[in-house]
């Protein structure tokens, strides 16, 4: 009778200790859960800045394939760009925000050839730490900058992609 008494006083002592293993893991994994989905939301609205700069430097390529001498000009390239991001630029709407910016900068000599051109797209989404594509559930950078500093950027401020593209042919026509 003695060595039963005291299995079942050992099992009420522990009874709680299951939900209490059960909390900590449950916090540790929703933190965990919480800064994938966060930062996953950072990386598709990158590739989408990617996608668009391509977008917007190909139909660049097109323009000045058609007449050699043209130079594309910024409504062509940022026109295939709006239309490749325009699921984040209404993203932006929602929040109050102006669109994402596209710019065509104007044709320079390309880093591989001096006397090739090559012209660049640049999209950003700006403000990107105060408007994520997906609000923090958890404050997870917000504590990591607390633990680590202010200074280590944890979420970035702005998105950006650039895409380079040349324009015209090789002296040796290709």
């Amino acid at each position: 009778m003695k060595l039963a008494y005291v299995s079942w006083a050992v099992r009420r002592a522990q009874s709680g200790i299951a939900a209490l293993e059960f909390s900590l893991v449950c916090v540790l994994f929703l933190v965990i859960l919480f800064g994938i989905v966060s930062y996953g939301g950072m990386f598709v609205a990158q590739q989408a800045l990617s996608r668009g700069a391509e977008e917007g430097a190909r139909a660049a390529l097109q323009s000045s394939l058609v007449s050699p001498n043209r130079i594309p000009s910024q409504a062509e390239a940022c026109g295939a760009v709006a239309n490749s991001v325009e699921w984040l630029t209404r993203h932006r709407a929602a929040l109050g925000q102006g669109p994402v910016l596209c710019e065509l900068r104007p044709p320079q000599a390309c880093t591989y050839a001096a006397n090739l051109q090559c012209a660049s797209v640049v999209v950003t989404y700006s403000d990107y730490y105060k408007y994520p594509l997906m609000p923090e559930i958890l404050p997870l950078g917000r504590w990591l900058e607390a633990l680590f500093g202010g200074g280590s950027a944890w979420l970035p401020e702005h998105l950006s992609a650039v895409a380079t593209v040349q324009l015209g042919k090789n002296p040796s026509g290709t």
